[in-house]
């Protein structure tokens, strides 16, 4: 295991900006994500820690020590790519076996080490196979597998589950987090998926554009998140968001106005509301369905308001409602979130004083 810090790194490809000033810190055995869209600069700060890429400025530092000119072999990070990367002229043993040819390892207990690390992968009845011998799921264990049998300081995960159906997906993510708990390696996984980064992951790294947007557990960033962007991209389906101004104690759209708990300066902003958190009840704001959407044990509604449109989540595999059926939305008034429209920041302390 490894106490991992980055202080202050970049990353620039000419006038390009990767990675901008990076700082971070994982705890021995910690699990973390770093969740983002394409382009944001996860795979490169993975590349940055592995050695593949050498920052243009600050420090990596492990355990407190600086390896910013180590090499990738002197570094002992197990590295399992999106693409697996396997040896398709090796057996699944000879690709485990692989990492220790140099190292001091002698040949029976690199044998016995390999045979270990494929029962706690549970490959063993795949050493003699090939890899174009074996399911995607298969090749995935024997990479991470791979990754593991030189006891890394540090796992980095970059999308290993993006190849696999969503059904094996689920059951690898429980996989992968098991490995993890069993052997206490510190562990990155990149992932632009946020299911996986809220189920895997003891907290997570938000990036956009570079830069990280917020650091925290899975259910900080689901409530309480620091930034719009942060609120769009954790949770699923995404969260509502209105456009409008403060004004005079009031949230304003339009002629519309709803009384708001907390203070702020007038000022122009966006409301926030998760699909999950709003209901149709006997009081609430009066909207008229526009959209239904049946996921399988829930049927995601849209309705239009007189602020505007609002995704909301019923629990029944059935609709009971119909098209251009007028309804009332409720939400409690504290789940409501406030952005600021020109920093994207989210607003402390205040929330609105009703929903109607």
């Amino acid at each position: 295991m490894a106490q991992i810090e980055l202080r202050s790194v970049s990353k620039h490809w000419g006038p390009t900006v990767a990675v901008d000033g990076m700082n971070l810190a994982l705890e021995n055995g910690e699990f973390v994500a770093i969740l983002g869209p394409s382009g944001c600069g996860k795979s490169t700060t993975l590349f940055l820690l592995a050695g593949i890429y050498a920052p243009t400025s600050g420090d990596i530092c492990f355990d407190g020590a600086r390896i910013n000119d180590v090499e990738p072999r002197d570094r002992n990070v197990g590295i399992v790519f999106q693409s697996y990367a396997l040896y398709p002229n090796m057996t699944v043993l000879k690709n485990l076996l692989f990492p220790l040819r140099f190292t001091s390892v002698k040949s029976e207990e690199a044998l016995r080490q390999a045979k270990a690390i494929a029962e706690l992968v549970q490959i063993e009845e795949l050493l003699e196979r090939h890899p174009s011998q074996l399911s995607g799921g298969q090749q995935q264990r024997v990479a991470l597998a791979r990754a593991l049998i030189k006891k890394p300081n540090l796992l980095l995960l970059d999308e290993p589950l993006s190849n696999l159906d969503a059904t094996l997906r689920l059951t690898m993510r429980g996989e992968i987090k098991r490995i993890q708990r069993e052997l206490r390696v510190t562990t990155i996984l990149v992932t632009h998926d946020q299911v996986e980064a809220t189920t895997m992951a003891d907290r997570i790294i938000c990036m956009n554009a570079g830069r990280v947007e917020q650091i925290g557990t899975p259910e900080n960033l689901y409530r309480k998140p620091d930034r719009t962007f942060v609120a769009t991209f954790v949770g699923s389906p995404p969260i509502n968001l209105i456009d409008g101004h403060v004004r005079n104690g009031s949230f304003a759209v339009g002629q519309k106005r709803i009384p708001l708990s907390g203070s702020c300066r007038d000022a122009d902003v966006t409301l926030g509301l998760r699909p999950e958190l709003i209901s149709v009840a006997e009081t609430g704001l009066p909207s008229e369905i526009t959209n239904i959407e049946p996921m399988g044990r829930e049927i995601l509604y849209t309705a239009q308001s007189e602020i505007g449109l609002f995704r909301f989540l019923e629990a029944t595999p059935q609709p009971r409602m119909a098209l251009e059926d007028r309804v009332r939305l409720h939400a409690n008034p504290e789940d409501a979130l406030f952005f600021e429209q020109e920093t994207g920041s989210r607003i402390e302390g205040l929330s609105l004083a009703a929903f109607s």
